[in-house]
Protein backbone atom coordinates (compact mmCIF):
# COMPACT_ATOMS: atom_id res chain seq x y z
CA UNK A 1 0.00 0.00 0.00
CA UNK A 2 1.53 3.31 -1.06
CA UNK A 3 1.10 6.66 0.61
CA UNK A 4 0.12 9.47 -1.75
CA UNK A 5 0.94 13.05 -0.82
CA UNK A 6 -0.20 15.99 -2.89
CA UNK A 7 1.31 19.46 -2.89
CA UNK A 8 -1.81 21.52 -2.30
CA UNK A 9 -3.35 24.11 -0.01
CA UNK A 10 -3.94 21.60 2.82
CA UNK A 11 -0.44 20.12 2.79
CA UNK A 12 2.17 22.75 2.01
CA UNK A 13 5.77 21.64 1.75
CA UNK A 14 6.80 23.80 4.69
CA UNK A 15 4.63 21.70 7.04
CA UNK A 16 6.18 18.34 6.12
CA UNK A 17 8.51 16.58 8.53
CA UNK A 18 11.51 14.64 7.23
CA UNK A 19 9.77 11.26 6.95
CA UNK A 20 6.74 12.70 5.16
CA UNK A 21 9.06 14.48 2.80
CA UNK A 22 11.03 11.28 2.06
CA UNK A 23 7.80 9.44 1.24
CA UNK A 24 6.97 12.15 -1.28
CA UNK A 25 10.44 12.01 -2.88
CA UNK A 26 10.19 8.23 -3.27
CA UNK A 27 6.97 8.67 -5.26
CA UNK A 28 8.73 11.01 -7.70
CA UNK A 29 10.89 8.15 -9.00
CA UNK A 30 14.12 10.15 -8.69
CA UNK A 31 16.10 6.91 -8.29
CA UNK A 32 17.45 7.95 -4.90
CA UNK A 33 19.27 5.11 -3.17
CA UNK A 34 19.36 4.34 0.54
CA UNK A 35 22.55 6.36 1.03
CA UNK A 36 20.77 9.44 -0.34
CA UNK A 37 17.82 8.81 1.98
CA UNK A 38 20.16 8.38 4.97
CA UNK A 39 21.74 11.77 4.22
CA UNK A 40 18.31 13.42 4.10
CA UNK A 41 17.45 11.83 7.45
CA UNK A 42 20.81 12.68 9.02
CA UNK A 43 20.59 16.33 7.96
CA UNK A 44 16.89 16.41 8.95
CA UNK A 45 15.83 17.88 5.61
CA UNK A 46 12.17 18.80 6.00
CA UNK A 47 9.65 20.97 4.20
CA UNK A 48 11.00 24.21 5.61
CA UNK A 49 14.60 23.51 4.60
CA UNK A 50 14.20 21.73 1.25
CA UNK A 51 13.01 24.63 -0.99
CA UNK A 52 16.24 26.53 -0.22
CA UNK A 53 18.59 23.59 -0.81
CA UNK A 54 21.05 23.64 -3.73
CA UNK A 55 23.27 21.12 -5.47
CA UNK A 56 26.31 22.42 -3.56
CA UNK A 57 24.54 22.11 -0.21
CA UNK A 58 23.45 18.53 -0.93
CA UNK A 59 26.99 17.59 -2.01
CA UNK A 60 28.44 19.26 1.08
CA UNK A 61 26.18 16.98 3.11
CA UNK A 62 27.81 13.99 1.39
CA UNK A 63 25.50 13.33 -1.56
CA UNK A 64 26.76 12.40 -5.03
CA UNK A 65 26.40 14.96 -7.81
CA UNK A 66 23.62 13.33 -9.87
CA UNK A 67 21.08 12.93 -7.05
CA UNK A 68 22.10 16.39 -5.83
CA UNK A 69 21.24 17.88 -9.24
CA UNK A 70 17.87 16.10 -9.28
CA UNK A 71 16.99 17.29 -5.79
CA UNK A 72 18.02 20.87 -6.54
CA UNK A 73 15.67 20.94 -9.56
CA UNK A 74 12.86 19.54 -7.42
CA UNK A 75 13.58 22.13 -4.72
CA UNK A 76 13.18 24.93 -7.27
CA UNK A 77 9.87 23.48 -8.44
CA UNK A 78 8.59 23.22 -4.85
CA UNK A 79 9.68 26.75 -4.08
CA UNK A 80 7.73 28.12 -7.05
CA UNK A 81 4.65 26.01 -6.31
CA UNK A 82 4.70 27.05 -2.66
CA UNK A 83 4.87 30.70 -3.73
CA UNK A 84 1.77 30.23 -5.86
CA UNK A 85 -0.09 28.35 -3.14
CA UNK A 86 0.69 31.04 -0.56
CA UNK A 87 -1.01 33.61 -2.76
CA UNK A 88 -3.88 31.23 -3.38
CA UNK A 89 -6.30 31.43 -6.26
CA UNK A 90 -5.76 35.14 -6.94
CA UNK A 91 -2.35 34.15 -8.36
CA UNK A 92 -4.37 33.34 -11.50
CA UNK A 93 -4.56 37.05 -12.34
CA UNK A 94 -0.76 37.36 -12.32
CA UNK A 95 -0.04 34.11 -14.15
CA UNK A 96 -2.26 34.70 -17.18
CA UNK A 97 -2.56 37.71 -19.52
CA UNK A 98 -5.83 39.56 -19.02
CA UNK A 99 -6.94 38.73 -22.55
CA UNK A 100 -7.71 35.12 -21.61
CA UNK A 101 -9.31 35.71 -18.20
CA UNK A 102 -12.68 34.00 -17.86
CA UNK A 103 -14.61 32.32 -15.08
CA UNK A 104 -14.39 28.94 -16.82
CA UNK A 105 -10.65 29.18 -17.38
CA UNK A 106 -10.21 30.32 -13.77
CA UNK A 107 -12.11 27.28 -12.47
CA UNK A 108 -10.10 24.95 -14.72
CA UNK A 109 -6.81 26.37 -13.41
CA UNK A 110 -8.02 26.30 -9.79
CA UNK A 111 -8.96 22.63 -10.06
CA UNK A 112 -5.55 21.88 -11.55
CA UNK A 113 -3.74 23.66 -8.71
CA UNK A 114 -5.93 23.11 -5.66
CA UNK A 115 -8.31 20.25 -6.45
CA UNK A 116 -12.14 20.40 -6.55
CA UNK A 117 -13.65 23.82 -5.96
CA UNK A 118 -17.22 24.82 -5.16
CA UNK A 119 -18.89 26.94 -7.82
CA UNK A 120 -19.88 29.66 -5.35
CA UNK A 121 -16.33 29.92 -4.00
CA UNK A 122 -14.89 30.17 -7.51
CA UNK A 123 -17.32 32.91 -8.50
CA UNK A 124 -16.70 34.83 -5.27
CA UNK A 125 -12.90 34.83 -5.68
CA UNK A 126 -13.01 35.60 -9.40
CA UNK A 127 -15.54 38.43 -9.37
CA UNK A 128 -14.36 39.99 -6.10
CA UNK A 129 -10.88 40.25 -7.59
CA UNK A 130 -12.32 41.86 -10.71
CA UNK A 131 -14.03 44.47 -8.52
CA UNK A 132 -10.71 45.20 -6.80
CA UNK A 133 -9.08 45.79 -10.18
CA UNK A 134 -11.98 47.97 -11.28
CA UNK A 135 -11.77 50.19 -8.20
CA UNK A 136 -7.97 50.47 -8.13
CA UNK A 137 -6.82 53.78 -9.75
CA UNK A 138 -3.49 52.12 -10.64
CA UNK A 139 -5.15 49.51 -12.88
CA UNK A 140 -4.01 49.83 -16.50
CA UNK A 141 -6.50 50.77 -19.19
CA UNK A 142 -6.05 47.40 -20.90
CA UNK A 143 -6.92 45.44 -17.76
CA UNK A 144 -9.71 47.85 -16.86
CA UNK A 145 -11.40 47.28 -20.21
CA UNK A 146 -11.21 43.49 -19.81
CA UNK A 147 -12.55 43.70 -16.24
CA UNK A 148 -15.50 45.87 -17.25
CA UNK A 149 -16.41 43.51 -20.08
CA UNK A 150 -16.28 40.48 -17.77
CA UNK A 151 -18.45 42.18 -15.16
CA UNK A 152 -20.90 43.31 -17.84
CA UNK A 153 -21.05 39.79 -19.24
CA UNK A 154 -21.83 38.45 -15.77
CA UNK A 155 -24.66 40.96 -15.40
CA UNK A 156 -26.13 40.05 -18.79
CA UNK A 157 -25.88 36.32 -18.09
CA UNK A 158 -27.73 36.74 -14.79
CA UNK A 159 -30.65 38.28 -16.63
CA UNK A 160 -30.73 35.48 -19.19
CA UNK A 161 -30.45 32.53 -16.79
CA UNK A 162 -33.77 31.24 -15.46
CA UNK A 163 -32.52 28.26 -13.50
CA UNK A 164 -29.41 27.52 -11.38
CA UNK A 165 -26.25 26.53 -13.23
CA UNK A 166 -24.71 23.13 -12.58
CA UNK A 167 -21.55 22.95 -10.51
CA UNK A 168 -19.06 22.54 -13.35
CA UNK A 169 -16.36 21.28 -11.01
CA UNK A 170 -18.26 17.98 -10.82
CA UNK A 171 -18.91 17.44 -14.52
CA UNK A 172 -17.10 14.46 -15.91
CA UNK A 173 -16.34 15.01 -19.59
CA UNK A 174 -16.62 17.35 -22.50
CA UNK A 175 -18.24 16.41 -25.77
CA UNK A 176 -18.35 17.37 -29.40
CA UNK A 177 -21.77 17.79 -30.89
CA UNK A 178 -22.91 17.02 -34.44
CA UNK A 179 -23.44 20.24 -36.38
CA UNK A 180 -25.44 20.67 -39.55
CA UNK A 181 -22.64 20.92 -42.12
CA UNK A 182 -22.32 24.44 -43.45
CA UNK A 183 -19.77 27.17 -44.00
CA UNK A 184 -20.73 29.16 -40.92
CA UNK A 185 -21.45 26.31 -38.55
CA UNK A 186 -19.50 25.75 -35.40
CA UNK A 187 -17.08 23.12 -34.16
CA UNK A 188 -16.62 21.81 -30.67
CA UNK A 189 -13.54 20.53 -28.91
CA UNK A 190 -13.15 19.30 -25.39
CA UNK A 191 -10.39 19.87 -22.87
CA UNK A 192 -10.90 17.99 -19.62
CA UNK A 193 -8.25 18.72 -17.03
CA UNK A 194 -8.09 17.40 -13.44
CA UNK A 195 -11.88 17.36 -13.32
CA UNK A 196 -13.55 17.22 -16.71
CA UNK A 197 -16.02 19.90 -17.66
CA UNK A 198 -18.05 21.25 -20.58
CA UNK A 199 -17.04 24.21 -22.68
CA UNK A 200 -19.71 26.35 -24.26
CA UNK A 201 -17.57 29.30 -25.34
CA UNK A 202 -18.58 30.41 -28.83
CA UNK A 203 -16.25 32.30 -31.17
CA UNK A 204 -16.49 33.26 -34.82
CA UNK A 205 -14.38 30.93 -36.92
CA UNK A 206 -15.48 30.60 -40.53
CA UNK A 207 -14.48 27.18 -41.85
CA UNK A 208 -15.97 24.37 -43.86
CA UNK A 209 -16.98 21.50 -41.61
CA UNK A 210 -14.70 18.60 -42.63
CA UNK A 211 -16.65 15.47 -43.55
CA UNK A 212 -15.63 11.91 -44.30
CA UNK A 213 -16.89 9.78 -47.18
CA UNK A 214 -19.95 8.64 -45.23
CA UNK A 215 -20.84 12.31 -44.47
CA UNK A 216 -19.92 11.95 -40.78
CA UNK A 217 -17.79 14.66 -39.19
CA UNK A 218 -14.04 14.18 -39.51
CA UNK A 219 -12.93 14.64 -35.90
CA UNK A 220 -9.25 14.31 -36.77
CA UNK A 221 -9.47 17.22 -39.21
CA UNK A 222 -11.40 19.30 -36.64
CA UNK A 223 -8.60 18.76 -34.13
CA UNK A 224 -5.99 19.79 -36.68
CA UNK A 225 -7.99 22.94 -37.54
CA UNK A 226 -8.30 23.80 -33.85
CA UNK A 227 -4.60 23.39 -33.08
CA UNK A 228 -3.63 25.35 -36.18
CA UNK A 229 -5.73 28.23 -34.80
CA UNK A 230 -4.11 28.25 -31.32
CA UNK A 231 -2.63 31.57 -30.22
CA UNK A 232 1.13 30.99 -30.38
CA UNK A 233 1.90 33.72 -27.84
CA UNK A 234 -0.39 32.25 -25.19
CA UNK A 235 0.97 28.72 -25.63
CA UNK A 236 4.53 30.07 -25.45
CA UNK A 237 3.73 31.83 -22.16
CA UNK A 238 2.38 28.58 -20.71
CA UNK A 239 5.83 27.21 -19.88
CA UNK A 240 6.61 30.26 -17.74
CA UNK A 241 3.20 31.32 -16.38
CA UNK A 242 1.12 28.16 -16.06
CA UNK A 243 3.53 25.28 -15.96
CA UNK A 244 4.41 21.97 -14.42
CA UNK A 245 7.58 19.90 -14.51
CA UNK A 246 8.26 17.34 -17.22
CA UNK A 247 9.89 15.31 -14.43
CA UNK A 248 11.85 12.40 -15.92
CA UNK A 249 10.44 12.88 -19.45
CA UNK A 250 13.00 14.26 -21.90
CA UNK A 251 12.36 17.74 -23.31
CA UNK A 252 15.24 18.98 -25.47
CA UNK A 253 17.20 16.04 -24.02
CA UNK A 254 16.80 17.34 -20.46
CA UNK A 255 14.70 16.31 -17.47
CA UNK A 256 12.60 18.55 -15.20
CA UNK A 257 11.80 21.19 -17.81
CA UNK A 258 8.93 23.64 -17.31
CA UNK A 259 6.08 22.68 -19.66
CA UNK A 260 2.53 23.95 -20.08
CA UNK A 261 -0.28 22.64 -17.92
CA UNK A 262 -3.53 21.31 -19.38
CA UNK A 263 -5.21 24.62 -18.54
CA UNK A 264 -3.09 26.45 -21.15
CA UNK A 265 -4.41 24.24 -23.95
CA UNK A 266 -7.83 24.27 -22.35
CA UNK A 267 -8.03 28.04 -22.77
CA UNK A 268 -7.12 27.82 -26.43
CA UNK A 269 -9.79 25.19 -27.03
CA UNK A 270 -12.26 28.02 -26.46
CA UNK A 271 -11.32 29.19 -29.92
CA UNK A 272 -13.34 26.33 -31.43
CA UNK A 273 -17.04 26.80 -32.04
CA UNK A 274 -19.99 24.91 -30.67
CA UNK A 275 -23.31 24.25 -32.48
CA UNK A 276 -26.76 24.04 -30.93
CA UNK A 277 -27.48 20.49 -32.06
CA UNK A 278 -28.07 18.10 -29.10
CA UNK A 279 -26.61 15.08 -30.92
CA UNK A 280 -23.35 13.95 -29.34
CA UNK A 281 -20.67 13.44 -31.95
CA UNK A 282 -17.51 12.65 -29.98
CA UNK A 283 -16.03 12.55 -26.51
CA UNK A 284 -12.52 13.94 -26.10
CA UNK A 285 -10.11 13.89 -23.19
CA UNK A 286 -7.24 16.39 -23.21
CA UNK A 287 -3.92 15.63 -21.50
CA UNK A 288 -0.59 17.43 -21.37
CA UNK A 289 2.89 15.96 -20.74
CA UNK A 290 2.17 12.99 -18.49
CA UNK A 291 3.91 9.68 -17.88
CA UNK A 292 3.03 6.51 -19.77
CA UNK A 293 1.38 5.13 -16.63
CA UNK A 294 -0.87 8.21 -16.52
CA UNK A 295 -1.68 7.82 -20.21
CA UNK A 296 -2.70 4.23 -19.57
CA UNK A 297 -4.94 5.35 -16.71
CA UNK A 298 -6.74 7.80 -18.99
CA UNK A 299 -6.98 5.26 -21.81
CA UNK A 300 -9.05 3.14 -19.41
CA UNK A 301 -10.80 5.98 -17.61
CA UNK A 302 -12.37 7.56 -20.68
CA UNK A 303 -14.68 4.56 -21.12
CA UNK A 304 -16.38 5.30 -17.79
CA UNK A 305 -18.33 8.08 -19.50
CA UNK A 306 -19.26 6.45 -22.78
CA UNK A 307 -22.33 4.57 -21.53
CA UNK A 308 -23.82 7.74 -20.10
CA UNK A 309 -22.91 10.10 -22.95
CA UNK A 310 -23.07 7.61 -25.83
CA UNK A 311 -20.78 9.53 -28.19
CA UNK A 312 -20.15 8.41 -31.75
CA UNK A 313 -16.38 8.52 -31.21
CA UNK A 314 -13.87 8.53 -28.33
CA UNK A 315 -10.57 10.42 -28.51
CA UNK A 316 -7.56 11.01 -26.29
CA UNK A 317 -5.92 14.32 -27.29
CA UNK A 318 -2.39 14.59 -25.94
CA UNK A 319 -0.15 17.69 -26.04
CA UNK A 320 3.53 17.50 -25.13
CA UNK A 321 6.97 18.94 -25.79
CA UNK A 322 8.49 15.58 -24.91
CA UNK A 323 11.19 14.43 -27.31
CA UNK A 324 10.06 11.65 -29.69
CA UNK A 325 6.40 11.85 -28.61
CA UNK A 326 5.30 11.87 -32.28
CA UNK A 327 8.23 10.01 -33.83
CA UNK A 328 7.78 7.13 -31.39
CA UNK A 329 4.22 7.57 -30.06
CA UNK A 330 2.64 5.46 -27.34
CA UNK A 331 -0.66 3.80 -28.25
CA UNK A 332 -3.29 2.02 -26.13
CA UNK A 333 -3.35 -1.76 -26.06
CA UNK A 334 -5.15 -3.71 -28.81
CA UNK A 335 -8.07 -4.46 -26.49
CA UNK A 336 -8.83 -0.75 -26.06
CA UNK A 337 -8.29 -0.04 -29.74
CA UNK A 338 -10.87 -2.71 -30.51
CA UNK A 339 -13.25 -0.70 -28.31
CA UNK A 340 -12.75 2.14 -30.80
CA UNK A 341 -10.44 4.35 -28.77
CA UNK A 342 -8.73 6.92 -31.00
CA UNK A 343 -5.56 8.75 -29.94
CA UNK A 344 -3.80 11.84 -31.28
CA UNK A 345 -0.44 13.17 -30.06
CA UNK A 346 0.61 16.77 -30.70
CA UNK A 347 4.25 17.79 -30.22
CA UNK A 348 5.27 21.45 -30.33
CA UNK A 349 8.32 23.56 -29.61
CA UNK A 350 8.43 26.14 -26.81
CA UNK A 351 7.17 28.99 -29.00
CA UNK A 352 4.51 26.88 -30.74
CA UNK A 353 6.07 27.74 -34.10
CA UNK A 354 6.63 24.10 -34.97
CA UNK A 355 3.81 21.61 -34.35
CA UNK A 356 3.74 17.97 -35.43
CA UNK A 357 1.20 15.21 -35.00
CA UNK A 358 0.82 11.44 -34.81
CA UNK A 359 -2.53 9.68 -34.62
CA UNK A 360 -4.04 6.22 -34.53
CA UNK A 361 -7.76 6.11 -35.34
CA UNK A 362 -10.54 4.18 -37.03
CA UNK A 363 -11.69 5.17 -40.51
CA UNK A 364 -15.27 4.91 -41.81
CA UNK A 365 -14.79 1.20 -42.59
CA UNK A 366 -13.65 0.40 -39.05
CA UNK A 367 -10.05 -0.11 -40.13
CA UNK A 368 -7.35 1.41 -37.92
CA UNK A 369 -5.14 3.99 -39.61
CA UNK A 370 -1.88 5.43 -38.37
CA UNK A 371 -0.22 8.79 -39.06
CA UNK A 372 3.32 9.35 -37.80
CA UNK A 373 5.08 12.70 -37.41
CA UNK A 374 2.92 14.78 -39.75
CA UNK A 375 3.49 18.58 -39.83
CA UNK A 376 0.74 20.90 -38.56
CA UNK A 377 2.73 24.14 -38.24
CA UNK A 378 6.28 24.78 -39.36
Amino acid sequence: MSTSITLNHSSLVKNWDTETFIIFLRELNLNLDENDIKILRKQKIDGQIFPDMTEKKFMKDGMKQRPAIKLEKQAKIFKEQTRVLKKGKIEYFWLFPCGIWSIRHFISWSINMFGPIERNEAHTVFYNTLHIFRDDPKTSQEILEVVRNLLLKKKVNRKKVRKPLADISNQQEEVIERPVPSKSDSLVLSAPVAKKRSIDKVLDISVDIPLRNDRSIDILEILKIAVHDFDQGIIALGSSRSYKSSNYLYVNFEHYIKVSRESTYDAEMYRVLKPDSPHLEALLELLATVSISKLNEHFEQVFKYTEQLRPQEIWIVYFSREDFVVTNPYWPCEKLQERELNVIHFWHDKKFKNVRMSARFQDVTGKFCEIIDAPILS
